[in-house]
């Protein structure tokens, strides 16, 4: 399965840590489908962020009424080639720093 969100391409590879990780956090790929396409996209410390906010909840729940259930769900993506490093839950997002 490949996801295009804006102009990055993100493929579907996980990595082991993130196989893992997704497993003992009970965050599934479907889950992870969802945040890929609606999350914001934050790059930052050598990866690509993929949150589900309150305001990606707020915009497009809607389309998805089940969003608010994945609220504060991350996804940390390479930037070379999209692999999914690691997944988690975490709501604040300031945590995340942006590169300039």
């Amino acid at each position: 399965m490949l996801i295009t969100h804006e102009a990055f391409q993100i493929q579907d590879i996980y990595s082991h840590h993130a196989q893992v990780r997704m497993n003992l956090r009970g965050i599934t790929k479907e889950a992870i489908d969802i945040v890929l396409k609606f999350g914001r996209e934050i790059r930052a410390k050598g990866a690509v962020f993929y949150v589900l906010g309150k305001r990606e909840i707020q915009k497009f729940q809607k389309i998805n009424p089940n969003l608010k259930a994945l609220e504060g769900v991350q996804v940390v993506t390479s930037i070379e080639d999209g692999t999914i490093i690691t997944v988690y839950r975490n709501k604040n997002l300031s945590q995340i720093k942006k590169c300039k």
